[in-house]
């Protein structure tokens, strides 16, 4: 489920002024376009989308994942 416009805008604003690159990856076909998309990523900020072992294990840089909502099941 994508984040409202206003969040991506903000989110966008707050990390590209911090010197961060921002890519978006919206209404992905399935789990391999997530794999291929997280390879070189620091950062995720997901909102129901799932982190799975194999998504974790493609994310070499990876050093957060920030999940907007409430809930324990991801």
């Amino acid at each position: 489920k994508p984040f409202a416009p206003a969040a991506v805008n903000g989110i966008k604003e707050i990390l590209t002024k911090g010197g961060h690159e921002v890519a978006l990856l919206e209404k992905y076909a399935g789990e391999a376009d997530l794999i291929a998309a997280v390879a070189d990523v620091q950062a995720l900020i997901i909102r129901s989308d799932k982190v799975t072992p194999a998504v974790l294990d493609a994310a070499k840089a990876l050093k957060i994942v920030v999940r907007a909502g409430a809930g324990v099941d991801n």
